[in-house]
């Protein structure tokens, strides 16, 4: 036991393969999370789809409407 010498701290030994440094495996918490794309919901093509409709009735009736008058005219 008299041969060895006294253990050196971390910081002084020269052949330690971890670093001293605590590993923070939570520091991804703290950032920023990058924008999402918004996905398009289902309400946005039924939207779509009942403007659409609508349009073509409209234009429908409009057509039928002029026919007619012109017809009795």
């Amino acid at each position: 036991m008299q041969g060895k010498k006294p253990l050196r701290s971390r910081e002084e030994r020269s052949y330690n393969l971890v670093s001293i440094e605590p590993y923070d495996n939570t520091s991804r918490a703290y950032r920023k999370e990058p924008p999402k794309r918004a996905e398009t919901g289902f309400g946005f093509y039924l939207s779509i789809a009942i403007i659409t409709f609508i349009t073509i009735v409209f234009f429908s009736l409009y057509e039928l409407v002029v026919e007619t008058w012109v017809k009795f005219k």
